[in-house]
């Protein structure tokens, strides 16, 4: 089902009304912003577009910390997927701070990998 402008907010019905022409301005504003939502949802809107965020893709060895480079400090790193559907994280994606201040992840992996397994991950700033 395609959403359209016009089943979010009908503004020549609302409009047309006593209330409608008091909130004009309102109204207008709702309609904008709902078409520009829309057009950025069906043109592929990503994490980037949207957050002060990067994604990428890395090599994690089981077990194994891995330290990245980063621009800033982040707030959050979380995993998106990981690229060989054989594997599967056992716990949740750890990520930590060095000594150094330097951000560090570490994945298991359920079975073993005897070589590392690629993850998309998405560090929020």
């Amino acid at each position: 089902m395609k959403i359209t402008i016009s089943r979010i907010f009908e503004t020549t019905k609302a409009l047309a009304t006593e209330s409608g022409q008091e909130l004009q301005d309102f109204i207008n504003f709702c309609a904008q912003f709902s078409e520009i939502t829309l057009r950025a949802l069906r043109n592929g809107l990503t994490y980037e577009d949207n957050m002060d965020c990067e994604a990428r893709t890395v090599a994690v060895s089981h077990g194994v910390a891995l330290p990245l480079t980063v621009p800033k400090r982040p707030k959050e790193i979380r995993c998106r997927r990981i690229i060989n559907p054989q594997y599967a994280l056992s716990q949740p994606l750890i990520w930590y701070f060095s000594n150094t201040g330097q951000p560090i992840i570490k994945c298991n992996f359920s079975p073993t990998p005897t070589a590392p397994v690629e993850i998309d991950i998405i560090i929020l700033y």
